[in-house]
C-alpha cells in the first residue's frame, strides 16, 4: 500500500509520515472535502484499537488535542481519520535540534496541561504522555496526539494491573504496576517537559536497557535538571513520587502559566492516630488542597466576617462547632473528638447501623490556596471540589468568601470497606454549608489553656540562624494556618514544625523509633517512610487530660506533640538526617513555653 491509492473511496494517500510497532500514519487528501487530513491504520490489522481510539476522540474538541474527524473501512483494515497538522514532534525538535529554552517548554507545558484538564474532566485518560505524541507547529501550538491507548477512568478492569505507557516517561506507581490514572498523566507531562528542557528521560536513556529504566522509574528518583534553571521546581511538583503530591493537570495550567515559584502540597506526614472500636487505625495526612498559606495567629485573614466566612479570627473558630451530627445519624451513631490531629480538625467517627463498622469523617479548616485553580471572586464561595476517591479517602473542599477553606475527608476503619464515602463528606459539607449560610462559623466555647501550643507560633521555634545553617540560605517560612504549623525549603532540603494531638506516645508500639529525651522532654525520632529521605522528631509538649469525653474504647489521656522533621532529596536515606533533626529539636525546645 503507497503513494495514490486511495482509502475508502475518498482518502487518497500522499506520504508517509511515520510508521512505529503499533502502526502507520499517512497524509492524505479528502477527495470529498478537499483537505488535508491525516490516516492511521494499525498494523496488525487491530481494528478494535482504531475503533477505540476513534471513540474517544470523538468526544474530545479542544484546541490541543488533534481533533478525530472519523474512522473508516477499507477491504480488512480499519482506518482512523483525524485533522492534519503541519508540525514536528517534540521529541524531532529536540533530536533535531537540542534541549529547548525554558521559556518556550513552560508554554507548550501550559497548553499539554490544559488538554490533559478537559480529559480528566470527561473521565479520559491519555495514558502515553511523551515527546512523540506531541506536535508542535511552527508558531508553537502544541497538540496532543495518539489516544490509542488512552480509557476512559470508569473502564471495568479484568485480572491485573498492566504498564501502560512509554517506560521513558511513565510514573513510578504505574512502573510498579498500579493502573494509570489522571495522577500518571500529570507525571508524564512533566517527564516530557523534563525531557524538552534537559534532552534526556528523567529516567535515563534506556541504552542499559528497559529493565533498568523500569527500576529507576519504579524507584520514582528523576535525575535532578541540570539546565531547567528556576523552571525545575516546576518539574519537580510535575513528578513527585507519590501521585496525592502532584497538582491535577488545571493546577498545572496555573503553575505553568504563572511567574510564581511552584508551590508544594501540604506537608502533613505526621502518623495520625484514631482508634475505632478496639482497632487502632492510620489516619493519612489531609491534603487541604495544593499549596496552602496560612494566616498567621495574631493576624486574622483580611476578609469580611459575614455569611461564609471564619469570621475575624480564622484561628478562633471551633471546627467541630462545623459538623452537624444529624446529617450523619441516618447512617449510623456518631461520635465527636475534637482531642485529635492539629488545633485546626474534628474528627466524627460514625458507627454503622447493623454492627457493620465505621467511617472517620475529619473535618479541617485552612488558609487559602496559594494557587487555586481558579482566581477567587472576593466575597464569593467557590464551587464545591470534588476529586475523584483517593487511598480509600473521598474529600470535599470548598473555599469560602473569605478565601479560607474547610476540607471534609472520610475513610473507611472496621469492616467499613464497602460504605460510600462520598456521601460521608457530602453530608457533613452540606451541614457546614446551612451553618455557613446564617453567618461565620461559632468560635470555641473553651478557649485553648494558656500552656498550649495553641498560643504558639510555629515559626518562632526555630530561628534563622539555625534554619539558614540547614539549607544553606536565609529562607522565609510558610506559616499554616493559625500559626500551628511551619515549614522553610530550599531545594534540596525542607525543615518543617508541626502541632499535633496524640495519644501518649511513649509506651505506642504503633509509633515506630527510638525513644530519646529533648532537653527536659520525652521524643521519638525515626526515619520517615515512604517519600524522600525524611527523619522526625515528636516532642512531647505537655500530657493532659481532655475535658469532654473521648470516643469509646480510646486513651483517655492526650499529649500535645510538636514535630520537627528534615527531608533532603539528595540524602542516601531518611536515617542519615536524623541527627541533624535531632539538632534542630534541640534548639526548638529551648523556645517552647
Amino acid at each position: 500500500m503507497g503513494k495514490g491509492r486511495v482509502v475508502a473511496g475518498r482518502y487518497r494517500l500522499e506520504e508517509e509520515l511515520g510508521r512505529g510497532g503499533m502502526g502507520v500514519v499517512w497524509r492524505a487528501v479528502d477527495l470529498e472535502l478537499g483537505r488535508q487530513v491525516t490516516l492511521k491504520r494499525s498494523l496488525g490489522e487491530d481494528a478494535g484499537q482504531i475503533r477505540r481510539e476513534a471513540r474517544i476522540g470523538a468526544g474530545l474538541l479542544h484546541s490541543n488535542v488533534v481533533t478525530v474527524f472519523d474512522t473508516v473501512a477499507d477491504g480488512d483494515a480499519q482506518w482512523l481519520v483525524t485533522e492534519y497538522l503541519a508540525a514536528r514532534s517534540l521529541e524531532e525538535l529536540v533530536d533535531d535540534g537540542g534541549p529547548l529554552p525554558a521559556d518556550r517548554v513552560r508554554r507548550i507545558g501550559a497548553q499539554l496541561a490544559a488538554a490533559l484538564a478537559d480529559m480528566h474532566a470527561r473521565g479520559i485518560v491519555h495514558r502515553d504522555v511523551k515527546p512523540g505524541n506531541v506536535l508542535v507547529t511552527a508558531d508553537d501550538v502544541a497538540k496532543l496526539t495518539d489516544l490509542g491507548i488512552a480509557r476512559w477512568t470508569e473502564v471495568t478492569r479484568t485480572g491485573g494491573a498492566q504498564l501502560t505507557g512509554t517506560l521513558g516517561y511513565v510514573a513510578p506507581e504505574v512502573a510498579d504496576g498500579a493502573e494509570a490514572g489522571p495522577a500518571s498523566d500529570v507525571f508524564s507531562l512533566g517527564a516530557t517537559l523534563y525531557a524538552a528542557v534537559e534532552g534526556r528521560s528523567p529516567w535515563g536513556s534506556g541504552e542499559d536497557g528497559p529493565f533498568a529504566q523500569m527500576r529507576r522509574a519504579a524507584g520514582g528518583r528523576p535525575a535532578p535538571a541540570e539546565r531547567a534553571g528556576p523552571f525545575a521546581p516546576v518539574l519537580t511538583a510535575l513528578m513527585a513520587r507519590h501521585p496525592a503530591d502532584r497538582p491535577t493537570a488545571a493546577e498545572a495550567v496555573t503553575l505553568l502559566t504563572t511567574d510564581a515559584p511552584a508551590p508544594r502540597r501540604s506537608r502533613r506526614r505526621l502518623r495520625r492516630r484514631l482508634l475505632a472500636g478496639a482497632a487502632v487505625v492510620a489516619v493519612a495526612a489531609l491534603v487541604a488542597g495544593f499549596v496552602l498559606t496560612r494566616s498567621s495567629p495574631t493576624t486574622p485573614a483580611a476578609a469580611a466576617s459575614g455569611p461564609n466566612t471564619l469570621g475575624a479570627d480564622p484561628a478562633a473558630t471551633d471546627p467541630c462547632a462545623a459538623i452537624s451530627t444529624d446529617s450523619l445519624v441516618p447512617f449510623g451513631q456518631p461520635f465527636v473528638d475534637p482531642e485529635v490531629l492539629d488545633f485546626g480538625t474534628c474528627v466524627v467517627t460514625t458507627s454503622l447501623s447493623g454492627d457493620t463498622g465505621q467511617v472517620q469523617t475529619v473535618l479541617a479548616l485552612t488558609g487559602p490556596l496559594r494557587y487555586p485553580t481558579r482566581p477567587p471572586v472576593p466575597g464569593k464561595v467557590g464551587e464545591i471540589e470534588r476529586p475523584e476517591v483517593r487511598d480509600g479517602k473521598c474529600e470535599r473542599a470548598l473555599s469560602l468568601a473569605d478565601a479560607n477553606r474547610i476540607v471534609v475527608t472520610s475513610h473507611a476503619v472496621d469492616r467499613a470497606e464497602d460504605a460510600p464515602l462520598c456521601t460521608f463528606s457530602e453530608a457533613v459539607l452540606s451541614g457546614v454549608l446551612a451553618k455557613l449560610a446564617n453567618g461565620p462559623l461559632p468560635g470555641r466555647e473553651r478557649p485553648f489553656p494558656e500552656w498550649s501550643l495553641a498560643h504558639v507560633d510555629a515559626c518562632g521555634l526555630l530561628d534563622p540562624a539555625t534554619t539558614s545553617g540547614v539549607l544553606g540560605l536565609t529562607k522565609q517560612p510558610d506559616r499554616e494556618f493559625g500559626g500551628w504549623g511551619c515549614t522553610w525549603e530550599h531545594d534540596p532540603r525542607t525543615i518543617s514544625v508541626e502541632y499535633s494531638r496524640e495519644w501518649p506516645i511513649e509506651a505506642d508500639s504503633d509509633v515506630p523509633g527510638d525513644r530519646i529525651r529533648v532537653g527536659n522532654r520525652n521524643a521519638v525520632v525515626a526515619p520517615v517512610p515512604g517519600g524522600r529521605p525524611e527523619c522526625a522528631v515528636e516532642v512531647v509538649h505537655r500530657f493532659y487530660t481532655p475535658v469532654l469525653p473521648v470516643l469509646r474504647g480510646t486513651d483517655p489521656h492526650r499529649e500535645e506533640v510538636v514535630v520537627v522533621s528534615l527531608q533532603d532529596a539528595a540524602a542516601a536515606d531518611g536515617k542519615a538526617l536524623c541527627a541533624t533533626a535531632r539538632s534542630l529539636a534541640d534548639t526548638l525546645v529551648r523556645r517552647l513555653p
